[in-house]
C-alpha cells in the first residue's frame, strides 16, 4: 500500500463532482515497488470502465513490436510488404507509423468535425478516405500525430497474424498482463461511465467505437491499465531490450519526444513514458516511470476535465519529493523571469540565446510572441517544478505566475555553456 493513500484518496475524490472543474467520474490507479499499490474510482460503482482514446495506441504498438520480434514485421520495411493495399504503402516504413512521421492525412480530425463518427465503419473505409488525401509530407521528414498510421498498423497485425486485431490482443495482451476488464469497443453487460462534455453540462453526442480501431477504441479500467502497464515494464508481453527501443525518441530531443507508440515527457525529477488519450465525452492519461516499475493511470468522463490535475496530485504526493531551491536555482528562475518578460514586452537580448534559437527570434517571431502573451501582463512569481540534465543540457520546469492571475507551467533549457536553448510552454 502507499504509505500517502488516505490523503491521496482524500486530494482525488476533491476531484469528482459536477463543478466546473470537475469530473463526474474518475478512476485512478498507482502502481508502486513493481505492484498496484492504488486503485480508487469516485463518483461511479468501482467496476465501471472507461473508454481510453488514444491510449489504445500503446497495444497497438505492442502488437507490431511483439509480431517483430518473432521476425513476422520489420520495422524498417515497406508497409507494402505486409500491407499493400493501404494508401502509400510503397513509401511509408512500419517505425514511421509508430513514430507519426509517415505523412498520412489524419483522419480523426475531420471525422469529429463533419459528424461522421456518428455512424458505424470499417477499418477499409476510414483507409480509402486516407488515400484521397495526398501525403502531408515526405515521409520520415517531418513529425505530424495521425491516426491513420494507427490504423494501417492494426490492420497489419491482422493482415501478418489472419485473425482479428480484438482477439489478437486478448490473447496476446490482455491475458498474460491479467487483464480481466479489458475490451475492443464497448464491453457488452458491463458498466461504461456515461461521457459528458464538461462537468454538470450535457452528455457528449453518440459516436460509433468503429472509427477508433486500432488508435482509439479500448474500454478499461484503471487497474487494468495498471496491470497492463506492469507486464510491459516487465517484459511479459514484450521483451525489455524492445521495450527500451520503443522508449527511445524518434522525434524531439533527449528531454522528451515520441517514440514507438509511446510519448517521454519530463516532470520534476521524473521522466515519464506513456500516451494521453481522448474521445468525446472521455479523458484518460496512462504514465509510466520505468527506471522505479511505478505507473499512475487517470481516466474520467468528461472531455474538458485535465487528468493532468489528478496525475500530478498521485505523482507530487508518492514519487516527486519537494525541491530544494539553492542559489543555482534561484539564478536559473531569475534567468527564466526576465527572459519572458522580454518576450512578452517584444524585447528579446538573442545574445543570451544559442546561435540555433536566436536565428529563430527574428523581429516578426518576437512581434508575434509577444501579442500572443501580453495578456499574461508580467510574471509575478515563478517556482521551480522539476530538473531534468542530459548532455545535451539542462531542462528546467517551471510554474509561473502572471499578474493577470493566471498560470501555467514552462520548460526552460539552458545549454552545457548557459545559454538558453528554449523558453516554450509545456504542454
Amino acid at each position: 500500500m502507499l504509505a500517502t493513500a488516505l490523503a491521496l484518496s482524500g486530494a482525488l475524490s476533491a476531484l469528482a463532482g459536477t463543478h466546473p472543474g470537475q469530473t463526474p467520474a474518475l478512476q485512478v490507479a498507482v502502481v508502486k515497488n513493481g505492484a498496484v499499490a492504488f486503485d480508487r474510482t469516485y463518483g461511479v460503482a468501482p467496476d465501471t470502465r472507461f473508454p481510453i482514446g488514444s491510449v489504445t495506441k500503446m497495444f497497438t504498438a505492442v502488437s507490431i513490436m511483439q509480431l517483430v520480434e518473432a521476425k513476422k514485421v520489420d520495422l524498417d520495411a515497406k508497409v507494402a510488404t505486409y500491407l499493400p493495399d493501404a494508401p502509400y504503402a510503397s513509401q511509408i516504413t512500419v517505425r514511421e507509423l509508430l513514430a507519426h512521421r509517415s505523412g498520412l492525412w489524419n483522419y480523426g480530425d475531420e471525422a469529429f468535425e463533419k459528424g461522421w463518427i456518428s455512424k458505424p465503419t470499417t477499418p477499409a473505409a476510414i483507409l480509402a478516405l486516407v488515400a484521397k488525401h495526398p501525403l502531408t509530407f515526405a515521409p520520415g521528414t517531418n513529425w505530424a500525430y495521425s491516426n491513420s498510421g494507427y490504423v494501417v498498423l492494426g490492420q497489419i497485425v491482422e493482415r501478418v497474424t489472419g485473425e482479428p486485431l480484438a482477439r489478437y490482443e486478448r490473447e496476446r495482451i490482455y491475458a498474460p498482463a491479467g487483464m480481466t476488464a479489458t475490451t475492443m469497443g464497448f464491453p457488452a453487460r458491463a458498466a461504461v461511465a456515461k461521457g459528458y462534455m464538461a462537468a454538470g453540462g450535457a452528455l457528449a453526442s453518440p459516436w460509433h467505437a468503429s472509427w477508433f480501431y486500432a488508435c482509439g477504441d479500448i474500454v478499461s479500467t484503471a487497474a487494468d491499465l495498471a496491470r497492463f502497464d506492469l507486464a510491459l515494464m516487465n517484459g511479459k508481453l514484450v521483451s525489455k531490450q524492445t521495450f527500451a527501443e520503443m522508449q527511445r525518441i524518434e522525434t524531439g530531443t533527449a528531454l522528451g519526444g515520441d517514440g514507438l507508440g509511446l510519448f517521454s515527457n519530463p516532470y520534476r525529477s521524473l521522466t515519464l513514458v506513456g500516451h494521453h488519450g481522448g474521445v468525446p465525452g472521455y479523458l484518460s492519461d496512462n504514465e509510466m516511470i520505468p527506471a522505479t516499475t511505478s505507473a499512475v493511470v487517470v481516466l474520467s468522463d468528461a472531455f474538458t476535465f485535465s487528468t493532468s490535475k489528478a496525475l500530478n496530485v498521485a505523482l507530487d504526493r508518492e514519487f516527486s519529493p519537494k525541491m530544494h531551491v539553492d542559489a543555482n536555482g534561484r539564478a536559473v528562475l531569475s534567468r527564466f523571469t526576465a527572459a519572458l518578460d522580454g518576450l512578452i514586452e517584444g524585447k528579446v537580448d538573442t545574445t543570451q540565446y544559442v546561435p540555433a534559437a536566436a536565428s529563430m527570434l527574428t523581429p516578426a517571431v518576437i512581434a508575434g510572441a509577444s501579442m500572443q502573451l501580453q495578456a499574461l501582463g508580467s510574471v509575478k512569481h515563478a517556482s521551480l517544478r522539476g530538473v531534468q540534465r542530459t548532455p545535451q543540457g539542462t531542462l528546467y520546469l517551471v510554474r509561473a505566475t502572471f499578474t493577470n492571475g493566471s498560470s501555467s507551467m514552462w520548460h526552460f533549457v539552458l545549454d552545457p555553456s548557459g545559454k538558453i536553448a528554449s523558453l516554450t510552454l509545456a504542454g
